[in-house]
């Protein structure tokens, strides 16, 4: 008999682990569960029964019969003896010999408890975390074969709760790291009821392009060191699951917002990039993560998700490590993928026409090559402004196709052009960053060349330093491919970046074009006369054609012929103008 109240198991932190890992706890009712509790109480020939989950502070009740509550505080039960020995069978068959407990139980108004007998829920490692128990208003002691049949029904009970335990991990669990996917995250989430967190999503930039030069069980060796070190950088500090190929997220509960940039993200950061080793192979891995603290960007997981999303989508665009969720950014990206529709059918329907705007030789007068600038016809509002949709294709990922799209008009317009008899000028096609990453950028202007008939005279491109900088190897491989067609390559807005004196001698460039910016000023201020002249000088000492963007008055276009600049453009000599226009400054006299 017991006369001691119930003490801690010696396992009880492994034992707490288990529980939680059952998933069970605060779960909906389960016929399977309420039926073997009613076939115990039959057995046994008592009113009473239940399926007891012992926490750390209360007694659940996962199936019951003859009890109404659902929980009791730990204390005041004998389940929380009962888990003591996970090898014995409890019976106390009058606990009126019992000093610590009340057979008033469950309060004044329900059954008096005389009588209790619980089998251990023993898991495979040996815990206990609850019992299968029947209780009686009135003293009694279970028959031999009574005792037998509830051990036995308890032990039914544990390995259901095993096989749905196995059938949950291999459901909820990717297979290759082990970590939870997104339905266990975020029930993991949802158990925890946090108050404050960081939620991060994590991109490996370039898995695909491993798994295509090393194959995939290289790339999948790479994924699970990521989880490795994402496990041991957290320590159980955070949830982590795995979306999908290269993609994790994770819950910091309580991380503050301010400590969390200024320390814990660089310190993830440098984690995650730092070189891996997998067989033999030593491997750089670029990521992209997006941040979001709830519940200050969103109140519900969902919402901070998509904010966290929204931050990783920033970064990628930036092609930066790191980005924080900014609400005044992420309004403007809503904006732009609402529009998104509309620009799917505007490519569709063929409403973006190409603009050209000449490029007057300083030296003649005459037009020496004209840039291509993107106008999207609608058909209601006519011609829309680009600042109102290029930022949208670009934050969209519809740049590329535009892009593509804008390089066969000019090939087509300069072809009609050649055909009619006219000195048609090279096109200069603004490239975006998305293009110049792509894989097959070089590939799809070779094919574009060839559909159309023209030769490599017909076009250049033009690309901005911020482009550039993003990745500089990436880019000169691309852009040395691209010269070795014939197409010349320029770099527009020259000045305005950081880079620009230290990176120029390398790059696989012809030719450069000051901003406008500069040319704006360059006749009422002499600092910016001498940029000027410091960006020709250095241009024409390595062999690079200048342009000047911008011009806008006589005088400007008079000191940057003074200045040694090769040619302008702006509207002193003409707006951008549709092909048809072109063609009859083109049928003009020089």
């Amino acid at each position: 008999m017991i006369f001691t109240a119930p003490t801690i198991p010696l396992d009880e932190r492994q034992r707490l682990l288990e529980l939680r890992d059952f998933g069970i706890l605060d779960t909906e009712p389960d016929e399977d569960y309420d039926r073997l509790v009613q076939l115990a109480t039959v057995l046994c020939g008592t009113p009473m029964g239940t399926l007891t989950f012992v926490d750390a502070g209360r007694q659940w009740y996962k199936s019951r019969v003859g009890v109404e509550a659902v929980e009791m505080p730990r204390d005041r039960a004998f389940c929380a003896h009962a888990i003591l020995d996970s090898d014995r069978l409890l019976e106390v068959q009058d606990v009126t010999q019992v000093p610590w407990f009340n057979p008033k139980l469950y309060g004044p108004e329900g059954p008096t408890i005389r009588f209790y007998a619980g089998a251990p829920l023993k898991t495979r490692e040996g815990s206990s975390i609850g019992t299968l128990c029947v209780m009686d208003e009135v003293p009694r002691a279970l028959t031999e074969a009574q005792r037998d049949a509830l051990s036995k029904l308890a032990k039914a009970v544990a390995t259901q709760l095993n096989l749905r335990r196995q059938l949950r991990i291999a459901t909820q669990t990717d297979r290759l790291t082990g970590l939870p996917n997104w339905f266990h995250f975020e029930a993991e989430f949802d158990a925890s009821r946090p108050e404050k967190g960081i939620v991060s999503f994590i991109r490996l930039k370039t898995v695909s392009q491993i798994n295509s030069a090393h194959g995939f069980r290289v790339a999948d060796a790479l994924i699970k060191q990521t989880a490795d070190r994402l496990r041991s950088f957290t320590e159980g500090r955070a949830f982590i699951g795995r979306i999908k190929r290269g993609l994790f997220i994770l819950f910091f509960p309580d991380a503050d917002p301010d400590e969390f940039s200024r320390r814990t993200a660089p310190q993830l950061t440098a984690v995650l990039q730092a070189p891996y080793n997998v067989n033999n192979l030593a491997l750089v891995c670029p990521i992209n993560l997006g941040f979001a603290a709830f519940p200050g960007d969103g109140k519900s997981l969902d919402e901070v998700v998509n904010a966290a999303d929204a931050a990783l989508q920033m970064a990628i665009e930036r092609d930066e490590p790191v980005a924080f969720f900014d609400k005044s950014v992420d309004n403007v990206l809503s904006m732009h993928y609402r529009l998104e529709p509309q620009l799917r059918e505007a490519l569709r329907a063929g409403q973006f026409v190409n603009f050209y705007q000449p490029k007057i030789d300083m030296a003649t007068g005459r037009i020496a090559g004209v840039e291509a600038l993107i106008r999207w016809m609608h058909p209601q509002r006519g011609l829309v402004p680009p600042m109102e949709f290029v930022p949208a294709l670009e934050s969209t990922g519809l740049i590329s196709e535009v892009g593509s799209h804008i390089i066969r008009r000019a090939l087509s317009d300069w072809k009609e052009w050649r055909a009619a008899g006219l000195p048609a000028p090279r096109i200069a096609v603004n490239v975006a960053a998305a293009q110049l990453r792509g894989e097959n950028f070089v590939k799809e202007l070779r094919e574009a060349l060839q559909a159309s008939g023209a030769d490599a005279s017909a076009l250049g491109i033009e690309v901005t330093e911020s482009i550039l900088i993003g990745n500089m190897e990436q880019a000169i491989e691309v852009l040395t491919e691209v010269r070795k067609l014939g197409i010349p390559v320029a770099i527009d807005d020259f000045g305005t970046g950081y880079s620009s004196l230290a990176y120029i001698v390398t790059l696989p460039i012809d030719e450069v074009k000051i901003d406008r910016a500069f040319v704006k000023k360059i006749t009422a201020d002499p600092a910016y006369k001498g940029i000027v002249n410091t960006c020709i000088s250095l241009a024409h000492s390595l062999n690079l054609k200048v342009v000047a963007e911008g011009v806008e008055i006589e005088g400007q276009a008079v000191m940057l012929k003074q200045l040694g600049c090769d040619q302008a453009q702006g509207f002193l000599y003409s707006p951008p103008i549709p092909a048809d226009q072109l063609a009859r400054m083109l049928r003009q006299p020089g």
